[in-house]
């Protein structure tokens, strides 16, 4: 017990008692933690303590510890497969292929297309990519092929659902933030850098993405576990 002590020391600090129950809960839920008002205290207390807290989730549960960014873009993850997860795997479920592809548009649009500049508002964000053409064309492609499938009627309200169920999964995940004084205006975090990295290509040729929608189907979801949510699976 007293090796255990010393190895996982921050458990004893006051901080831990504050803290980490909140932090540990989140971060098996799939969470980012990220240096931004609303989570500054998480944050400071894994940099503080990362190495200890790393050694702690990889000897306990078999879980990677994940830094990455510096300063205002650093932010810090468990890295969960279908492999190491242990009790994570009854909590984090996956991301559905669906907000995956939702958040390749938003990052082609915010990045690459760069229409916005700060914070997003929900309706100028669906009107946008209702009436520009290149959108559109993905967007209609992509239903027109999971209507194949699934039979899926496209419509306004379809679009719709489908651009507010993933922007709400990318809040859970901490890759976005809702003003909580106005919940149809969001900022992008640093976090969701991990989507751009690994799906870079798509998101600079968006327009050959409907042809790999399978590819993304069968790809997506153990890295980007979520806490619930539809089509979790």
């Amino acid at each position: 017990m007293e090796n255990a002590s010393k190895k996982y020391g921050f458990l004893e600090t006051d901080e831990a008692e504050n803290l980490f129950a909140e932090l540990d809960f989140i971060l098996k839920s799939g969470q980012h933690i990220q240096n931004y008002p609303h989570q500054t205290e998480f944050f400071n207390f894994l940099e503080k303590y990362e190495d200890e807290i790393r050694l702690y989730y990889r000897n306990l549960f078999h879980v990677q510890l994940v830094g990455k960014g510096t300063d205002y873009t650093r932010y810090f993850f468990l890295d969960m497969d279908e492999e190491s997860r242990g009790i994570v795997k009854s909590r984090a479920k996956k991301l559905a292929p669906e907000y995956t592809l939702l958040g390749i548009l938003l990052l082609k649009i915010h990045r690459i297309d760069k229409y916005f500049i700060n914070d997003i508002y929900v309706p100028d964000f669906i009107q946008l990519i209702k009436s520009n053409e290149e959108y559109k064309n993905y967007i209609y492609g992509l239903f027109a092929k999971r209507r194949e499938k699934e039979a899926t009627e496209i419509d306004e309200s379809t679009i719709d659902e489908w651009v507010r169920n993933s922007l709400m999964q990318f809040e859970r995940l901490g890759w976005i933030h809702f003003d909580p004084r106005n919940k149809e205006l969001f900022e992008i975090m640093p976090s969701i850098d991990r989507l751009f990295t690994m799906y870079s290509y798509e998101i600079h040729n968006i327009d050959r993405l409907i042809d790999e929608t399978n590819a993304i189907e069968e790809t997506t979801g153990g890295l980007y576990p979520v806490e619930g949510g539809d089509g979790a699976e």
